[in-house]
């Protein structure tokens, strides 16, 4: 981990230096401190002679206390003396230094718990020279005064521990599983974690144990949300409640169960004292008035301590609290945390309030809790609408049979409009899922026409209001199937009609705009379609508790759009948007997002990094698949390992392939069959590829399929076929976007066959980021030089391919080795210095922008010119801070 290395570098070149007397270490608990004084201590060596101190909360007020080990044999009357104190001490630690003749150097942890005392005794012995100091304290509530001064005086090395990046999260990731980790588990337990070491550790080891991070074929990923009430993470928090009071402790129990909370209601339990400090040792953070509520500071930390609270002292709290409660949660967080701490402790819940709890938790993708809820539920009017919630967490986890039946004992019954409506959406999208047909299913969605008349007869005074209702949840599912299969319904019959008039509400003007996006893509025009579905997006709005997955829906048709426009910019900024979504929603959709990735590096030419993103993303969606892109990932994983030659992998997707169902969209599936084929001609012995990719871009349907054609075509071109050129010049007029246009162009230099032409060309493919094409088009080009004896410019030509080949084959984020930043000798606080100065701060300006003495800035400065063989400011390269 680079800012941890940086620190430990940063922390022995203090020590061994000239300049300091101690070392500072200071962060959160948990976020790594004695871990790197160990790691210090491990690099110094037998440099130093090493002396353990370690500050305990029970002697804080105890003068001396953690020092009783080194002076025991000091006379009790002299016990509360300094100087005898100090003589005592030096003595003993004289005998050590002796027996090793290396400096002293004392290591003292927990510094925050000194007392001030002892404090004072450490600090006189730095300052006179007699002993180093390496010392690792708690941000809060900091360091006691005395060593405090030393940096204030400039002696003192100060370094400021952060919690750990994602990135850094991702390398510990990898050390400690192999490089096969799919991306959203490092994201995941990054925010679960905030950053925090020790609380990451925990959640590594538990979530191994327990089954939630699994490995599928070499691949690691989470297969369900984390858990917190692993043994590792539990007795974290266990030894984190054992340093406060028991008024503090209860502040926090009361707190986790019931977050957020109303900070007057806690301080009303417990006093104003124990939530003061809990705030400033930032185990709790307070929301702003004008009405303060409470939260745990880690959530991560709310949910474990939940768990070790027994169901009886639960309810016992619970009751305390509800004395002083004189109305329900507002938020929907704060519901939902009631009713899940009153089914804990077995109190009796309104089913209503269960059902908006189970409701709320099934949208968050916290599928047993959304169970449970739906289960405690009563009342008949309202099961209909629990056993709906419970199909959707089945939906959630790719289980459709499970979803499909429960809904069907449902379907087209009820005694209201509200009942005989419910969960029809999601019966429509479930019966998609499963494979059936648009027309098939809207057959099938007669009965809830028919259903709606026979109430409408029971109920002849709310009759008009009754059929307008069912004929629009009809047209809603109607436009709804043809949109997820990527069809218009046929010119005639019943289907068609139901097309032909205005959408009745927005879900089904979205639905409508999703499918004449799909029509766009389907004729070439990427742009277009990403701004008609784009306008979907806005037009679908929120809040459509049956058809969550509908804003991914729409993600995955506008991504579609602008992968195959090859505008790679607007597809990370999409696909950057699911993946910031919540860590559960990240576990469902996260597999077609690094699909997605997976197929911008395929189309790039970057095969090995292809194989590598497809094959981790599949192993997500065998677990959960709501957008039904499994076919599509394996078609094109397979793709890929025959381009790459391995042989073994190929054949095994290709097995994946053949026994998935087909991609929902027509688009998506047509894909599919292009990338097997392209893939069975890489592996060799299949002449009649270009021909059935060439059939597969003109399928017999009416109306243009310029799009599906182009991708046909660039299928063909990268086999090798010549020919196909003159047919990709003739689309170029119906094509938009980047990536049209620079095959386009890659066409067109095949087309005059000119070595000027192909160079060109290959600039072009470089400029859209299609590596493979500019290869070609570069090794066509060096052929031409080559032919006209141009030995120079073949050369050059030779030299530009050999720069799109390497582009091919490099890792994601990595760079030439010549563009390496010189800057990287520096340590992360030279760095820092050296950025302001080179924006015109001074020494002095640097120390009180950097909270550092200007004597630690001048000596950085002085190291830095010397690293970077310069002799001033001057000469400084321009350098961002680390």
């Amino acid at each position: 981990m680079t800012g941890r290395a940086e620190d430990l570098g940063l922390a022995v070149e203090a020590i061994q230096g000239s300049t300091h007397v101690a070392v500072l270490l200071l962060g959160d608990s948990g976020i790594g401190k004695s871990t790197l004084l160990d790691a210090v201590v491990a690099e110094l060596g037998s440099t130093v002679t090493p002396v353990r101190i370690h500050g305990s909360p029970s002697l804080t007020n105890v003068p001396y206390g953690v020092l009783g080990p080194f002076i025991v044999e000091l006379p009790v009357q002299e016990a509360t003396s300094q100087l005898a104190v100090l003589r005592t001490l030096w003595s003993r630690l004289e005998q050590e230094r002796r027996a090793s003749q290396m400096p002293l150097l004392l290591i003292v942890d927990d510094a925050h718990d000194l007392d001030e005392a002892t404090a004072g005794i450490l600090v006189e012995l730095a300052a006179a020279g007699w002993a180093k100091l390496l010392v690792a304290s708690a941000a809060r509530p900091g360091l006691p005064e005395p060593l405090l001064q030393l940096w204030f005086e400039g002696i003192a090395e100060r370094i400021d521990l952060r919690p750990l990046t994602q990135g850094q999260t991702a390398e510990i990731l990898e050390r400690e599983l192999g490089p096969q980790v799919l991306p959203n588990v490092a994201e995941i337990l990054w925010e679960a974690s905030e950053g925090n070491p020790l609380l990451l550790n925990g959640l590594i080891d538990d979530a191994k144990k327990d089954g939630t991070l699994l490995q599928n074929n070499g691949v690691w990923l989470l297969g369900r949300p984390l858990n917190s009430h692993g043994d590792r993470l539990s007795d974290v928090v266990r030894r984190q409640l054992l340093r406060h009071s028991p008024e503090e402790r209860q502040a926090l129990n009361l707190i986790a169960l019931a977050e957020p909370v109303s900070r007057e209601l806690i301080e009303a339990t417990v006093g104003q004292d124990p939530v003061a400090v809990l705030i400033e040792h930032e185990l709790i953070r307070v929301t702003p008035a004008p009405h303060p509520q409470l939260r745990l500071w880690h959530s991560i930390y709310a949910d474990t301590l939940r768990n070790l609270i027994s169901p009886a002292r639960s309810l016992q709290l619970r009751q305390s609290l509800l004395r002083l409660m004189d109305s329900e949660p507002t938020s929907a967080e704060g519901l939902l945390r009631q009713v899940s701490w009153s089914m804990e402790c077995g109190a009796e819940v309104d089913d209503r309030q269960l059902l908006r709890a189970a409701v709320l938790a099934s949208r968050l993708y916290e599928d047993e809790l959304a169970r449970r809820a739906a289960a405690l539920i009563k009342d008949p009017e309202l099961q209909v609408a629990a056993r709906s919630v419970t199909a959707r967490t089945y939906f959630n986890t790719s289980d459709y049979t499970a979803a499909r039946d429960i809904l069907e004992a449902d379907f087209a019954k009820g005694l209201s409009v509200a009942v005989l409506l419910t969960g029809t959406l999601m019966w429509a999208a479930v019966q998609a899922a499963l494979g059936h047909s648009p027309a098939d299913i809207m057959d099938r969605a007669g009965a809830l026409l028919e259903a709606g008349e026979r109430l409408a007869k029971e109920n002849p005074e709310d009759a008009e209001g009754i059929l307008k209702a069912t004929r629009e949840r009809y047209a809603t599912m109607h436009a709804m199937v043809f949109a997820l299969a990527g069809e218009y319904p046929d010119g005639d019959g019943a289907q068609a009609d139901v097309w032909a008039g205005p959408p009745a509400n927005t879900l089904e003007a979205a639905f409508r705009l999703a499918l004449e996006s799909e029509r766009l893509l389907v004729q070439g025009k990427a742009v277009q379609a990403f701004a008609t579905v784009s306008e979907a997006l806005e037009s679908a709005g929120s809040g459509h508790d049956e058809l969550y997955f509908l804003a991914e829906f729409l993600v995955a048709r506008a991504a579609a759009a602008v992968i195959h426009g090859g505008d790679w910019e607007a597809a990370e900024t999409l696909l950057a948007g699911v993946a910031a979504g919540p860590g559960p929603n990240r576990i469902s959709f996260g597999g077609g997002v690094h699909a997605a990735h997976g197929v911008i590096l395929l189309y790039q030419g970057k095969a090995a990094q292809a194989l590598d993103t497809l094959s981790a993303a599949l192993e997500s969606l065998r677990l959960a698949d709501p957008q039904q892109l499994f076919a599509l990932t394996s078609s094109m994983a397979f793709a890929a390992a025959a381009e790459v030659g391995a042989k073994d992998k190929a054949a095994a997707f290709l097995a994946d392939y053949d026994a998935a169902p087909r991609a929902v969209s027509r688009y998506l599936r047509v894909l599919s069959q292009m990338a097997v084929t392209y893939g069975k001609a890489r592996l060799g012995n299949y002449p009649g590829a270009i021909d059935e990719l060439r059939a597969l871009g003109r399928p017999q349907a009416g109306g243009s399929t310029a799009g599906l054609e182009f991708d046909a075509l660039a299928f063909c071109l990268a086999l090798g076929d010549r020919d196909a050129a003159a047919r990709v010049l003739e689309l170029q007029p119906e094509l938009e976007g980047p990536r049209a246009a620079a095959i386009c162009h890659y066409a067109a230099a095949l087309n005059t066959d000119q070595a000027a032409d192909h160079l060109e060309a290959g600039k072009s493919c470089e400029d859209a980021e299609l590596w493979g094409f500019a290869a070609l088009a570069y090794d066509a080009a060096a052929n031409g030089y080559r032919a006209a004896g141009d030995t120079l410019r073949e050369r050059a030509a030779l030299s530009q391919r050999k720069r799109c080949l390497d582009r091919m084959d490099s890792v994601a984020g990595q760079v030439p080795e010549a563009d390496a930043d010189a800057l990287g000798v520096l340590t992360r606080r030279e760095r820092d210095i050296v950025a302001l100065a080179v924006r015109g701060l001074s020494d002095r300006q640097i120390a009180a922008e950097l909270q550092v003495s200007i004597r630690t800035v001048e000596g950085h400065l002085y190291r830095s010119y010397a690293k970077l063989n310069v002799s001033g400011r001057d000469q400084l390269p321009g350098v961002s801070p680390a």
